[in-house]
């Protein structure tokens, strides 16, 4: 918002005398007599007036005018624009995602197409991160990503950047089976030991990676579809550490309980689809969120997921207090400028062309 203001505006008093002296001066102007008298001005009548008749009537104005601009100029206007400033502290924000072969079962649906669990989770979380017509967004806030299978990944540190977050998103790959030339399986212990789930030390990862952020809210939102398979630290452990740093941990369970749709990948890229039967633990993830002051949610579509992650945007907002300030620079120069070549023209022009005699 552009703005206006004058720093002295007891200078602008003088305007009101100055108005009363040119009113004044015209109608005095207006009744004064002529000096010479002629017999008669019947011949005179038919000459036109020339221009300069016309510029003797406003010869006075330029001087009232140029008066009034100087007795502006000592008011001091300034020119300033308006803006608004956001004061707060965000939140921090670890978004634990597990990307165990669970996850590859495809029992959710993105436009009636089958997904699988994490593409269904990429979708969400870019839409919790940077908002659509339903989700605000969370602009504000330091958010770091990390990943769990067997074993974690840290994938993004604290970050405000959030357009890099879900670029390393969109990277996150779970894991498939690899055959050698002839179409045997290779590396099937490192296949093994991906596929298993470690909560407890992504739990004890997100806290480490919160735990010094100078935010005073501190959240984990840990999304799991299946059970404590993988890690070193038990889920309790994690739990006590969570709670040592005062970092509250949102969990949400995903995906169905029995037999769901699951792809197997055989050599050159084949990949067949079987019903394949899926347990699922809601009790540690449930267990998680009570110890530390979160809440569990549970999800096996991608509605539920969305209303899921809507209402811990809700629950997790960031208070703000917004401030207003404006910045001024003088505008007085263009008015002593124009008062001061207005005065110059007058004395110049009474003076010379329409100087007067008595």
């Amino acid at each position: 918002m552009n703005l206006f203001r004058f720093v002295s505006p007891i200078w602008l008093t003088l305007l009101a005398p100055l108005f009363i002296c040119g009113i004044a001066n015209f109608y005095l102007r207006r009744r004064a007599r002529n000096s010479v008298l002629f017999s008669t001005v019947s011949d005179l009548d038919q000459i036109p007036p020339s221009a300069a008749v016309y510029v003797k009537k406003i010869l006075p104005a330029l001087f009232y005018l140029g008066a009034a601009a100087l007795i502006v100029a000592l008011a001091r206007p300034q020119l300033g624009v308006q803006e608004s400033r956001i004061l707060g502290n965000g939140i921090s924000i670890a978004m634990c995602v597990d990307r165990s072969g669970s996850m590859a079962a495809e029992d959710f649906y993105i436009d009636h197409v089958p997904v699988n669990r994490l593409q269904a989770v990429k979708k969400v979380f870019k839409e919790f991160v940077m908002g659509n017509d339903d989700l605000k967004g969370r602009p504000n806030d330091l958010i770091a990503l990390i990943t769990f299978g067997g074993y974690v990944d840290s994938c993004c540190p604290l970050t405000l950047d959030h357009e890099s977050l879900v670029d390393l998103l969109d990277k996150i790959e779970l894991p498939v089976p690899l055959f050698d030339r002839n179409g045997n399986p290779i590396r099937t212990t490192v296949l093994d030991e991906e596929s298993g789930t470690a909560i407890g030390d992504a739990l004890a990862t997100a806290v480490n990676t919160l735990k010094d952020s100078t935010n005073k809210t501190k959240i984990v939102v840990l999304l799991s579809d299946g059970m404590q398979t993988a890690g070193v630290l038990s889920p309790e452990e994690s739990i006590r550490i969570a709670k040592t740093y005062g970092v509250k941990v949102y969990t949400i369970g995903v995906g169905s309980d029995g037999l769901v749709p699951f792809p197997h990948y055989g050599p050159g890229g084949r990949v067949s689809r079987t019903l394949q039967e899926l347990n699922f633990d809601p009790e540690t993830l449930q267990t998680i969120a009570q110890a530390t002051g979160g809440r569990y949610f549970y999800a096996d579509d991608i509605d539920e997921l969305t209303k899921v992650y809507e209402e811990i945007d809700r629950l997790e907002r960031t208070k703000f207090d917004a401030g207003v300030y404006a910045q001024y620079k003088d505008a007085y120069l263009g008015f002593v400028i124009f008062g001061i070549l207005t005065l110059a023209l007058y004395a110049i022009l009474t003076a010379t062309r329409f100087r007067s005699f008595p």
